[in-house]
């Protein structure tokens, strides 16, 4: 029986010599020749979703920016989406229009530490370039199709409102104001009473009635790309509270592919797309009503004008959480794959870099049956570990979910950008809405109307055990030790109320075993940049402490336009907030302005 194995296999390896199409490097900048049988399987269509076997591997990288150029420039695609946040990528994207902003802080802003890495930062910074020097070619666009952040999508609606309807923001900060509580921490929402999230659905929805709802006055005042825009954020909300409400991350496939979809047809007829996502998600099963994936629903709205490509790799590395310890990514050398799988046959063949056109195979190919069999498949993703490697392959009909197949025989780590961590829910200190007044500074409402960032090392909560005053007060935690890396929590509000006055921010804070340093904070802003700023640099907060108040006191010039107020923690440590309060008061009252 061995010897039948052994003997089919050398005929499925000769096969697969005959039948597959080597190519070149990985890496871009070079011609595109080798890669032009990519672009004639790819024909006419419109959409392109392509998968990898992990997220953490630098040829999956240089190897997708090899593919979208060639797109780009060959077959006329006009969109980049990418498995990440709605808001947060659309950042990215005004930096390709218009070049405003640093575009490794706006990497840095995305949601999964994933695409924080050099590579993916040459991609944007190509892409700008190719926009600079289009000539009559459309634009190069950036998007985002996930919803598992959301906040910010929420900031995205509000802040159009502010500029189309400023009388009706307050009412829709209310209809929010419950939901956004839970925006910093969505998994948890799904262990909320079922009255909290009939409440929160309600409330959701009818904010996107509204916008529905004022169409022509909203349009009238803006555009009517940028209320779609605004519509399509509102309804990234919903998404987020439906998934999260059941916890049911089936919805997520189907979410993200209506998101994209969504984006094609707002661009018209004549864009196409190339979305980088996980092999999990680009497939397309053929005939199977119990694995629904995003390529699954895409394939069904775009039939052959939608393309699933997936990518596996032999042997090497690749940054991934470790599983036993999820603080960080870390390079994994990852254990070789077992005989009976897909990436055992693709080596054997002696090709470095390949690809297998799974569309159809000729009638008297008998030996291509094979691939037409289940076989194992590796399926890492984000996270891995060699002590349990079995846990990462799955049995596959590989040409039943693919179109198209790329097998990298040895592959390297991606290049992690310095200090790059997966943000909780986000690094939220972009695309900030602005209210006229502090809200929420006792922390009743949870983190309603707070902002914050905070790597995975970090967390920002709400602490019900006990508080200053009330029921809830908010915390910073930290276990990172490197004090270069730190925590906020902001809040920011509009001048106006406050120009020409002396104001004082003062709270009570806790503090526990905090090994550098944490504070209030204050900036006084202009459009040209910060005015006034106190950090209690000369007076932080460290080691252990019960409720305390601080306070700072700063002026507010003529010409600024926002005050920002926070706590923020460097180094490992806890710090607890409570009671904010934010005042005008005497000039006799003397600043602590340490300028």
């Amino acid at each position: 029986m061995q010897e039948q194995h052994v003997t089919q296999l050398e005929e499925v390896i000769e096969w697969l010599k005959d039948y597959a199409i080597a190519f070149g490097s990985t890496s871009p900048g070079g011609s595109n020749r080798d890669l032009l049988p990519f672009v004639d399987i790819v024909g006419s269509a419109r959409i392109v979703s392509c998968g990898e076997a992990t997220h953490g591997t630098h040829e999956f990288f240089t190897l997708k920016h090899r593919l979208l150029e060639i797109l780009v420039k060959e077959a006329g695609f006009t969109h980049f989406a990418l498995e990440d946040g709605w808001a947060e990528a659309e950042r990215i994207n005004t930096f390709l229009h218009t070049g405003q902003g640093d575009p490794t802080a706006l990497l840095e802003g995305l949601r999964f530490w994933t695409w924080k890495t050099q590579e993916m930062l040459d991609i944007i910074l190509w892409m700008r370039a190719y926009n600079q020097d289009r000539g009559s070619r459309p634009a190069l666009q950036f998007c985002g199709i996930d919803m598992q952040s959301c906040d910010l999508a929420m900031h995205s609606v509000l802040d159009f409102v502010q500029k189309v309807d400023p009388d009706a923001v307050e009412e829709m900060l209310q209809l929010y104001e419950t939901f956004w509580q839970y925006a910093a921490h969505l998994s948890r929402y799904s262990d909320e009473p079922l009255a909290v999230k009939q409440t929160c659905s309600l409330q959701l929805q009818r904010v996107y009635d509204l916008l529905d709802q004022r169409r022509p006055i909203y349009e009238q005042q803006a555009s009517a790309a940028e209320f779609a825009f605004a519509l399509q954020s509102a309804r990234i909300v919903l998404q987020a509270e439906e998934m999260f409400s059941a916890y049911n991350y089936e919805l997520r496939d189907e979410f993200m592919a209506e998101n994209a979809a969504w984006h094609l047809e707002q661009a018209g007829p004549e864009a196409k797309m190339f979305i980088w996502t996980h092999n999990g998600h680009a497939a397309a099963p053929v005939g199977n009503e119990q694995r629904r994936f995003m390529g699954t629903y895409l394939s069904e709205r775009y039939q052959d004008a939608f393309l699933a490509v997936g990518m596996l790799f032999y042997q090497g590395a690749c940054n991934a959480l470790d599983r036993e310890e999820p603080q960080q990514p870390v390079p994994h050398l990852v254990v070789l794959p077992p005989q009976d799988s897909y990436e055992y046959a693709f080596h054997a063949t002696g090709l470095e870099h390949m690809m297998i056109d799974l569309q159809g195979f000729p009638d008297e190919e008998q030996r291509s049956a094979w691939i037409l069999q289940p076989h194992l498949h590796r399926i890492i993703g984000a996270m891995y570990s060699a002590r349990q490697d079995k846990l990462y392959w799955s049995p596959i009909e590989l040409a039943y979910e693919f179109d198209l197949v790329f097998c990298l025989n040895t592959t390297t780590p991606s290049r992690l950008l310095h200090n790059s961590h997966e943000t909780n829910d986000e690094t939220r200190t972009a695309s900030q809405l602005i209210t006229n007044k502090p809200r929420n500074l006792d922390f009743e409402a949870g983190l309603a109307y707070w902002l914050y960032s905070a790597p995975i090392t970090h967390q920002c909560g709400i602490e019900t055990v006990f508080a200053h005053s009330g029921e809830a007060c908010a915390y910073l935690k930290s276990s990172e030790a490197d004090p270069t890396i730190f925590s906020t929590m902001q809040q920011t509000i509009a001048s106006t109320m406050y120009v020409q006055h002396r104001i004082r921010l003062s709270a009570y804070v806790k503090a526990q075993q905090v090994q550098k340093y944490a504070g209030l904070w204050m900036r006084i802003e202009s459009p040209t940049g910060a005015l006034k700023f106190d950090g209690m640099a000369n007076r932080a907060i460290s080691g252990t402490s019960d409720w305390t108040r601080y306070e700072i006191v700063l002026d507010v010039p003529q010409g600024s336009t926002q005050i920002v107020f926070g706590l923020h923690l460097a180094g490992r440590g806890q710090v607890w907030l409570d009671d904010v309060q934010l005042e005008t008061v005497s000039s006799e009252v003397p600043t602590t302005d340490p300028s």
